[in-house]
């Protein structure tokens, strides 16, 4: 029904309004495309994203409204399970005195995460195999930016609101966060860099809904996480890193939850890109990825299962704007 009423209001403003269209293509090397611990059988994958944006800006309150609407395909060549799309939608309002507000929104189809043995299946009308693990993942933020030293900087607040929900036979980890979020920016001649601060409450809203799974496991957890990003301009040559750190302890106080009970772990993520131009004006981008997850758990099984480490290369091709 979201994706009938998304597609529904674009196609209004596609009759309304002219547009500008903008259309990326990206391929990757992911070595660990399931996050495997190292005992597990690790799988690879290559694959290749497809992403397209309509973007224009139209007056409200006297204003020019910047509207923006994006859809990408993820096509997993060694391992179809991976293979999904996304969409979203933002809007960013001025107030003037270069004050915004932006909503946005942002749906993930089809999660993939490994296969895994529903306990509840004997308890549904409908005997569910229960072997693959798929979820879909809802964002919406609502942010207030404001300006600093001269507009050469900025400040960002954010509320920020999630969904994590499972198949109906598989809704023992449906999560409903809550977060919040503040962002410093700087953007000059030849440097650009930010730092943002995230904090996130999930709450595991199927918790005691009479399947016999929920009875002795909660996933909700807390997390802190920080962000800084900084990238160095040279002509028509760019370079630049970023460094991703999340934080997360689970609530669960049920001892029979060996998966969650007194769990957490840091997660870490490291980028560096290279990006530049050539002769058609287009922009292309090589980025290498590389993510590690350390747990902490009472159970050793626990630790071996949800830690990982994993490494993509991606090369990404900007294709120049066109107005329709």
């Amino acid at each position: 029904m979201i994706r009938l009423y998304l597609f529904s209001f674009i196609l209004f403003i596609n009759l309304i309004f002219s547009f500008d269209y903008k259309s990326n293509y990206y391929f990757g090397y992911d070595n660990n495309v399931l996050k495997y611990s190292d005992n597990e059988n690790i799988l690879f994958s290559r694959y290749i994203s497809t992403q397209q944006s309509l973007s224009k800006k139209f007056k409200i309150l006297d204003r020019s409204t910047r509207f923006n609407f994006l859809i990408k395909k993820n096509y997993y060549l060694d391992n179809n399970d991976k293979s999904n799309y996304s969409v979203s939608l933002k809007f960013k309002q001025p107030l003037g005195d270069y004050r915004f507000v932006d909503f946005s929104y942002n749906y993930i189809n089809d999660i993939y995460l490994r296969k895994y043995v529903d306990v509840d299946q004997g308890i549904v009308n409908y005997i569910y195999d229960g072997t693959d693990c798929y979820f879909d993942f809802s964002k919406y933020s609502i942010g207030y930016e404001r300006p600093l030293n001269r507009k050469k900087s900025k400040m960002n607040y954010y509320y920020l609101y999630q969904t994590q929900f499972y198949n109906k036979y598989f809704t023992e980890f449906d999560l409903e966060l809550n977060g919040y979020k503040i962002k410093y920016s700087n953007n000059n001649k030849y440097n650009k860099y930010n730092i943002s601060l995230t904090l996130f409450d999930a709450q595991n809203i199927t918790r005691n809904d009479e399947t016999m799974s929920t009875d002795y496991m909660d996933r909700g957890y807390k997390e802190f996480s920080y962000f800084l990003s900084y990238e160095y301009k040279l002509k028509d040559k760019k370079i630049g890193f970023s460094i991703n750190e999340n934080s997360r302890q689970y609530s669960s106080n049920i001892i029979a939850d060996q998966l969650h009970y007194k769990r957490d772990h840091i997660d870490r993520q490291i980028f560096i890109w290279y990006s530049f131009y050539h002769g058609n004006k287009n922009k292309s981008k090589f980025i290498i990825k590389y993510r590690e997850r350390n747990t902490d758990s009472g159970y050793s099984w626990v630790e071996d299962l949800k830690t990982f480490d994993k490494l993509t290369f991606e090369y990404i091709i900007y294709l120049r704007k066109r107005e329709f």
